[in-house]
């Protein structure tokens, strides 16, 4: 019998938590389920998910790390699988688990992940930029014959909804990172020879409606660590291409909202492109400014109490 590990850090998510725990306890598994909760509330999260047989962890907020957290949840797994999920996330339906489980079947898949559809109340640009990237047709990312990663979009591996194989992580773990901790990882296990998955037929409802603050934020510390995920001679990814498709993206966008009659979004929409443009752009340039600067303009402040750049482990990296 199979057993996964569900690694779940939560914070402030009391609204959600039981509809999701329970939504994990009544899957269509015929393995075991083991759920370490990784929490940082204040609400009553730990309450509530305190009814399901969990492993609880306190992790105190200034000491929350993307990669590092999960890590630590993981550590303590037993599960042969480690499965990924944001804790405010809806699972579509019961087949949820083995769906994301089924590419597993090849033996060089480290990690799969699966499709976000945006919630009911998302708004029209989350609502197109969750459909952009996760799409309808599954694919296998790997090198190509000469060793290298031609990507064909920035979407690369996302942990909102995702499962890794426990020896894989063994041997090539989360690094901590500012963000983009699974862009990274997935970039590390591919290169090292083995298969990333996206599979579509394992979904779950995702979305977040932030304001322009937020968004530039959020995107500053996007443009951060992406630029330095891709900054790799064996990833083929110009700079002009990803121009031109942020081009296409913007185009196609406001086709979306002409198409679904939500025309009365497009300034708002152009407005809100920009700024994340802007965000992205500046955080690829984090590295000119001082750290008072990048501190105000982040969205994950407390890393920068602690470190002096967006990952810690630079030492092990694949050249």
């Amino acid at each position: 019998m199979t057993k996964v590990s569900l690694i779940l850090p939560t914070k402030n998510v009391e609204d959600n938590i039981e509809d999701l725990l329970s939504s994990v306890y009544h899957q269509d598994f015929s393995g075991e389920i083991e759920t370490i909760i990784l929490d940082s509330s204040n609400d009553k999260t730990p309450e509530i998910a305190k009814r399901f047989l969990v492993e609880f962890i306190r992790v105190e907020e200034d000491n929350y790390n993307y990669g590092g957290t999960r890590n630590y949840g993981a550590q303590v797994a037993s599960g042969k699988y480690l499965i990924f999920l944001s804790a405010d996330v809806v699972i579509k339906d019961p087949q949820w688990l083995t769906n994301l489980l089924t590419p597993f079947k090849d033996p060089m898949v480290a990690g799969v992940f699966g499709r976000q559809h945006p919630k009911k109340d998302a708004t029209p640009m989350e609502e197109f930029f969750i459909q952009h990237f996760y799409p309808t047709k599954n694919y296998i990312r790997e090198t190509d014959d000469r060793g290298n990663i031609q990507l064909t979009d920035l979407m690369f591996f996302s942990n909102t909804n995702s499962a890794i194989r426990k020896d894989i992580w063994e041997e090539i773990k989360l690094p901590e990172m500012l963000m983009s901790e699974d862009h990274e990882w997935a970039k590390r296990v591919v290169l090292s020879g083995y298969k990333i998955a996206y599979t579509s037929e394992s979904v779950v409802y995702h979305s977040h409606n932030y304001t322009l603050k937020q968004v530039f934020r959020r995107f500053f510390d996007t443009g951060a660590t992406l630029s330095y995920v891709y900054r790799h001679k064996r990833i083929e990814y110009p700079k002009a291409i990803f121009i031109i498709k942020g081009l296409k993206y913007l185009k196609a966008e406001c086709q979306y909202l002409v198409k679904h009659g939500k025309v009365k979004h497009l300034p708002y929409a152009m407005l809100y492109e920009f700024i994340r443009f802007l965000g992205y752009f500046l955080g690829t340039n984090q590295k000119y400014m001082p750290l008072w600067l990048k501190t105000m303009l982040c969205n994950k402040k407390n890393h920068w109490k602690k470190y002096n750049d967006i990952i810690v482990d630079n030492d092990i990296i694949v050249d």
